[in-house]
């Protein structure tokens, strides 16, 4: 006489077949949190860079000190996270265009900054914190200092325009070339 039940004769089914309903979403969900944790670790690094270069640092250092701003942020004036903008630096030249967010008790703002590096030193070409509601505050204190690789313009003599129906001509004091025989002339 056989002992044995129908389910103990079945052939014993395989480690996948009894568990992949809970191996596969567990699977897509760690390879979707191993992408973001990713993505994260670079927005971090290239924030991390922005905030730590010298232009950004220094920037923040001169809006801290502005009384302007320390009225309208509120004290202690923190800086946000998300920095954006660009930060170009090769040998001692170098440009940076950056927005930094900034905190204070009061309100928020953003710290506008544009500069170029000459050796080892920054120089801002715009320097402002733009807090809403309030004008902004020029942390430059007057028109910005030309790149030092353009040259200015030297004072040109002003000149008088012409007559609208006068065409330009020799001077009255000159005598006009005269022309030229072998010119062809159509």
């Amino acid at each position: 006489m056989n002992t044995q039940s129908p389910d103990d004769m079945a052939p014993r089914r395989g480690w996948w077949s009894r568990n992949w309903k809970w191996v596969v979403p567990t699977g897509c969900l760690g390879l979707l949190l191993s992408c973001g944790c990713f993505g994260a670790l670079i927005v971090g690094a290239v924030t991390q860079s922005l905030r730590g270069s010298g232009a950004a640092v220094e920037a923040v250092t001169l809006a801290k000190q502005s009384p302007e701003v320390r009225e309208a942020l509120g004290e202690p004036i923190e800086q946000g996270l998300m920095i954006s903008g660009s930060i170009e630096s090769s040998n001692d030249r170098g440009s940076a265009d950056v927005a930094i967010p900034l905190e204070g008790p009061k309100a928020k703002g953003t710290l506008r900054m544009e500069a170029y590096k000459v050796g080892d030193e920054w120089r801002f070409t715009t320097l402002e914190v733009e807090v809403p509601g309030r004008p902004t505050i020029d942390l430059l204190g007057g028109s910005p200092e030309p790149p030092a690789n353009t040259v200015p313009f030297p004072d040109l003599p002003e000149v008088e325009p012409l007559p609208e129906d006068d065409t330009p001509g020799p001077p009255p004091d000159e005598p006009a070339e005269p022309e030229r025989q072998d010119d062809i002339q159509l």
